[in-house]
C-alpha cells in the first residue's frame, strides 16, 4: 500500500512538472562540462534512455544534444570517456570537440567548455522549437535565457542538480531540479 501511495504522489508531481510540455516541440541541450562535476558531487548520473522516454511521454521531443569535450588519445581518461559515449549514442546526438590542455606552473588544466557550442545550436534551432531545455547549472547561460525568452518569445527551462545550480539561474529562470526526479532518471 505504501509503495503505491508514494508512486501515485510521485506520478502527480511529475505530471504537474511536465504537463506544461504537452504539444510543444522541445530541444534538449546537455552541457557535459557542467554535468560532469555535478555527477561527481551528487554521486549519481542521469540515464539518458530514461530521460528520453520521460520527455517523449510529455512532449514532442525533437532531439537531445549532448555536448562533450573528448580527451586526447594519450590521455588515460579517454577509455572511460569512450565507454560512456558508447552508452549514450543511442539516445542523444553527440556533439564532440577536443578537450583543451592548458599548462600552468603546477601541471596541466583540462578545459572542456562547450557553452558557446550549446548557445549557437540553441540560436540555430530556436525557430523549430517551442521550448528549450538546457541541462546545466552554469550561470553563463543567463544571457541565453534572455535571448530565448525575451527576444524570441520562447520558453526555456534549466534542468540540473540542485547543489550545482548557479544562484543567478535559480533567481531568474524556470528550473527543474534533477534530484526531484532522480528515481525516474537515475542510472
Amino acid at each position: 500500500m505504501k509503495y503505491s501511495k508514494n508512486k501515485k504522489i510521485m506520478d502527480e508531481k511529475i505530471q504537474r512538472t511536465f504537463n506544461n510540455f504537452k504539444n510543444k516541440r522541445v530541444g534538449v541541450f546537455c552541457d557535459d562540462s557542467n554535468l560532469f562535476y555535478a555527477y561527481k558531487k551528487s554521486g549519481w548520473r542521469i540515464d539518458y534512455k530514461k530521460l528520453k522516454k520521460l520527455l517523449e511521454k510529455y512532449c514532442d521531443l525533437k532531439f537531445i544534444n549532448y555536448y562533450i569535450a573528448v580527451p586526447d588519445k594519450d590521455d588515460p581518461s579517454r577509455a572511460n570517456t569512450e565507454k560512456f559515449l558508447l552508452k549514450l549514442r543511442d539516445y542523444v546526438i553527440l556533439k564532440k570537440k577536443d578537450l583543451k590542455y592548458i599548462p600552468n606552473g603546477k601541471g596541466v588544466i583540462k578545459k572542456g567548455d562547450v557553452d558557446i557550442n550549446v548557445t549557437l545550436d540553441v540560436v540555430r534551432s530556436i525557430s523549430e522549437l517551442d521550448l528549450v531545455i538546457v541541462l546545466s547549472g552554469d550561470s553563463d547561460y543567463l544571457e541565453l535565457k534572455n535571448y530565448v525568452a525575451r527576444d524570441m518569445k520562447k520558453e526555456i527551462i534549466f534542468m540540473g542538480y540542485k547543489d550545482n545550480m548557479a544562484w543567478e539561474l535559480k533567481q531568474y529562470c524556470r528550473i527543474i531540479f534533477l534530484d526531484k526526479i532522480k528515481e525516474l532518471i537515475a542510472l
